[in-house]
């Protein structure tokens, strides 16, 4: 009988020739930790405890897949909040599914990797955030500080993949930091709201080949102020928001969004098709914009600039969003809605918003307020 050295090298002999094969990746299981596949263990320290005594120790190239902190198939209870810190070159692979417990006091994020370099988090497994248990009959109130699902925090180099996130409770996938990607994966929760889909910030972050499914008023693929370089394609969006800029919140300086690119985007039975949406009071700089190639249907707010998006009619702000392009728009939005509605700041109006090939029934007539372009019919040029 042979004996097969792992995890290192394995040598077979075959007759007079010899094989050599390398084991691709360092596996630390999360069962070899205390974890157990029963739906009832909390997962939380045992995803802990094999990272800091698997996976750190033996982090010793830059490939983030050469050392897996893995969840076996199975049923996973996650009752505490998991925080990854000063995180590096490792993939989380989930291959079984995890499931969030109604709790009244659980707060905050569930899995959060926080000054964190070149991580892998992939699927094939998925994620239950039982999120409809946390607002009962549709109130958003009852529990304000329900949990997110998960938070990329000051992070570069990421990845997010081939993992499905059901109904969080809160926001399922927050990024914060430089060139990270979100891609082929899925998010569906149910029709209440306050449930985003990917909100993005950061510099050249790259999302595409998701589909979001989360009702009402809240984010298919979202970009939260500073944001220089974003791009999204392929992107499905069902019962959601749309795909928005902002919004920024009350009183905010300093908003620094640009060069941002969406491209063939399906939205269909949504609050909204695209917006850059903001308060009054709110100053700083939106440029550089580009939505190409939307397919649309029954999406009220079709496309909407809104400098009073969320509350005040008091413009105090100064808010200056330009050369932004709109073009490739077909289908339809509501009848009690504009197709194109921009309502910007009067100190700063909205100036070079381009639009080619709009083709949007079932609508409103079009509504502007100080705002300058070109390429629809009783817009001002500029």
């Amino acid at each position: 009988m042979l004996s097969l050295s792992i995890p290192l090298v394995t040598t077979l002999l075959l007759g007079s020739t010899q094989v050599q094969k390398a084991l691709a990746f360092i596996e630390c299981s999360v069962l070899n930790y205390g974890a157990v596949a029963d739906n009832k263990t909390d997962l939380g320290p045992a995803l802990t405890k094999a990272w800091q005594e698997c996976v750190i120790p033996q982090v010793t190239t830059t490939v983030a897949s050469d050392v897996l902190l893995y969840v076996p198939a199975g049923n996973y209870l996650l009752e505490s909040t998991v925080t990854f810190d000063d995180a590096a070159n490792w993939n989380l692979h989930i291959a079984g599914d995890i499931f969030l417990p109604f709790n009244p006091s659980l707060t905050g994020t569930m899995l959060t990797f926080e000054n964190c370099e070149n991580i892998l988090l992939n699927g094939p497994g998925a994620i239950y955030g039982n999120g409809y248990r946390y607002r009962p009959g549709g109130d958003l109130t009852l529990y304000p500080s329900r949990p997110r699902l998960i938070r990329f925090q000051n992070c570069n180099d990421c990845e997010i993949t081939a993992v499905t996130l059901y109904d969080a409770p809160m926001f399922h996938v927050t990024v914060i930091g430089n060139s990270n990607e979100a891609h082929d994966m899925s998010i569906i929760a149910s029709h209440i709201g306050e449930t985003d889909g990917f909100d993005m910030s950061g510099n050249n972050n790259y999302v595409h080949d998701v589909t979001v499914e989360n009702g009402g008023k809240h984010e298919c693929v979202t970009v939260k102020t500073p944001t220089n370089g974003f791009v999204a394609e392929r992107i499905t969006c069902r019962y959601t928001g749309g795909c928005n800029i902002g919004s920024f919140g009350s009183g905010t300086t300093g908003v620094d969004v640009q060069n941002v690119y969406y491209s063939d985007v399906t939205i269909s039975n949504s609050d909204a098709g695209v917006m850059i949406k903001s308060y009054p009071n709110c100053a700083g700089t939106v440029k550089n914009i580009t939505y190409t190639g939307f397919t649309l249907s029954a999406a009220a707010y079709p496309i909407y600039i809104s400098a009073f998006w969320e509350g005040g009619t008091t413009d105090t702000g100064t808010l200056q969003i330009s050369d932004v392009t709109f073009e490739n728009f077909q289908g339809t939005g509501t009848p009690t809605r504009p197709a194109v509605l921009l309502d910007c700041n009067k100190a700063t109006p909205c100036k070079d918003i381009t639009f080619s090939d709009i083709v949007l029934s079932d609508t409103k007539a079009n509504s502007f307020a100080n705002a300058c372009g070109s390429g629809l019919s009783g817009l001002s040029g500029c």
